[in-house]
């Protein structure tokens, strides 16, 4: 089992910290625990502490010395424990701290260029220790006007909140695993991985860790077998992507004006043998004439999918958590009428997803939401699908930033260099990857030059994941969101001596909604097995 540790002061910090946790080790595997519980005997021999005060280090020195044992510190790191470790802390000055305040924001992104803070995070090849590499990541960067980062991560601000990076602080080079910088300059450090006599420490300057980014991959590395070999704890994560495939891929259209100009589109798709998905605003059902591709995409159940995408396609569900449900309810009912099929998941619409209207569409009996945007609401952006923290079991969230768009083509070399990147950190990191586009209307082309062009892009874009992964798995909404809640409802059972996974129902599979039943992966102590629901990890 994983403690979360934290103080009352940072609790909120400690919800996101431990929903992410969650996210790749099951909800079984990671709870809170007190301070006290890390002088007891049986406290557990995996930590996680947020943002915990100075106060706590010399718990924290004991716990870690007491046998071999793995820490993750996320925001501060105490004082005294920050000592033992031989890591400095620098004061910032005003100056400085105004300095990065304005240093990681971006400016809006131009139609045709990307945009980025002037401060990133670097990493070191050292990172390769925990199957990271020489990642370079902005504090904020957008794609897309101040809204869209088609990489996927979300910001980390400079303004003291859960997101921000913590109070300067600077580490052993031997030791760090990125660094901040502005300008180009070293800052101070952002991760470091540490060995203290016979246990280990990893540690991010936010509060909330890389939990909205593509670097939680170290986080999974270090618990499930970093020190494997010296009787180091490890914990079994769950994989995002089902097992016996090395990528796993899925795709959409929002109809936000139009639905019936998705054909050329899906042609093509079916040519590609890739399956195809239309998230539907209803008021687009007001012309008899736009239900027709619905029927017949339903109509090949294991290629075609159809989510709700509001009724109004109004700004964050209407405003209100009683907006949301009504948005949600009359969405489903509308499409159901149209297509003779219930409707389970849907897409937020200017992918703004704020808690109260995931709230709203789990009490409105939907199974789960796709959206995120480094513009807003970043508790939406989780590096991992799954429940959000404070969301019931049953509901899940995925975060889908990619989005395939004429106006984010580069203007000047690979017009698809950015998505490419996109997918190349999502197949080095083992997550599932999804990507949006939009049909056609009357009064909008999403910056694609005519439908010539955005097919020639898509197929593209295909062909480059083809060529990089050896087996991916191309989904449908549906299918790639069941299994997600497939997994997130899988349970994790039993501690260092023995561990089972335990799926709903124990399946061996999630049901068959894709061409065919997914299984479950998990990896453990190096190891990377698909699941018998029940039997020993070995």
């Amino acid at each position: 089992m994983i403690g979360v540790l934290s103080s009352d002061a940072s609790a909120e910090a400690c919800r996101h910290a431990l929903a992410a946790v969650q996210r790749s080790v099951s909800a079984s595997q990671a709870q809170p625990i007190s301070r006290s519980l890390l002088r007891e005997e049986l406290a557990p021999d995996i930590v996680v502490a947020v943002d915990t005060p100075d106060g706590w280090s010399a718990d924290l020195i004991a716990w870690l010395r007491a046998r071999p044992r793995k820490l993750m510190v996320f925001g501060n790191m105490p004082i005294a424990l920050a000592d033992y470790l031989r890591y400095q802390r620098a004061e910032p000055s005003a100056d400085f701290t105004a300095t990065l305040a304005t240093a990681s924001r971006s400016e809006p992104a131009p139609s045709g260029e990307a945009r980025e803070s002037a401060a990133v995070v670097r990493y070191r090849m050292f990172a390769r220790t925990l199957g990271g590499d020489a990642w370079h990541r902005p504090f904020e960067r957008f794609d897309f006007a101040d809204e869209w980062n088609n990489l996927g991560f979300g910001a980390i601000r400079g303004d003291g909140s859960m997101w921000a990076v913590g109070k300067p602080m600077h580490v052993p080079a031997e030791v760090e695993l990125a660094a901040a910088l502005i300008d180009g300059e070293r800052q101070f450090s952002y991760a470091a991985l540490s060995d203290a006599g016979e246990s280990s420490v990893l540690w991010f300057n936010r509060p909330v860790g890389p939990c909205d980014s593509f670097e939680w991959r170290l986080v999974e590395n270090f618990l499930s077998g970093y020190r494997a070999q010296d009787s180091l704890p490890c914990q079994p994560v769950l994989s995002e992507l089902p097992w016996g495939y090395d990528a796993a891929i899925t795709s959409r259209l929002d109809c936000d004006e139009g639905v019936e100009s998705a054909r050329p589109l899906w042609q093509a798709y079916r040519q590609l043998g890739v399956p195809f998905t239309l998230a539907v605003h209803t008021q687009n059902l007001n012309c008899a004439e736009q239900h027709r591709i619905l029927r017949e995409l339903l109509a090949e159940r294991t290629e075609g999918a159809v989510l709700s995408h509001t009724a109004t396609h109004a700004p964050n569900w209407g405003g209100t958590y009683d907006n949301a449900v009504a948005e949600g309810m009359q969405s489903a009912a509308l499409l159901e009428a149209a297509t003779g099929a219930p409707v389970r998941y849907a897409v937020s619409p200017f992918h703004q997803s704020p808690p109260y209207a995931m709230r709203g569409l789990a009490d409105a009996g939907y199974e789960g939401c796709v959206g995120g945007i480094i513009g807003n609401d970043p508790e939406f952006l989780t590096a991992r699908g799954g429940a959000l923290a404070g969301m019931p079991a049953g509901f899940v969230a995925h975060s889908q930033q990619c989005m395939l768009h004429g106006d984010c083509l580069l203007q000047g070399g690979d017009p698809l260099a950015i998505f490419k990147q996109a997918f190349d950190y999502a197949y080095a990191t083992n997550t599932l990857f999804g990507y949006l586009d939009h049909p056609f209307s009357e009064r909008y082309t999403y910056g694609w030059t005519d439908e010539a062009q955005r097919i020639d892009a898509h197929k593209k874009f295909i062909a480059y994941i083809r060529s990089k992964a050896h087996k991916p798995l191309f989904l449908h909404e549906d299918a790639a969101l069941d299994f997600l809640k497939f997994r997130s409802l899988a349970q994790v059972a039993g501690d260092g001596g023995e561990f089972r996974v335990l799926t709903p129902g124990n399946r061996e599979a999630a049901p068959a909604t894709a061409s065919t039943a997914l299984t479950l992966g998990v990896e453990y102590r190096g190891a990377h097995v698909p699941v018998q629901p029940g039997k020993p990890l070995q």
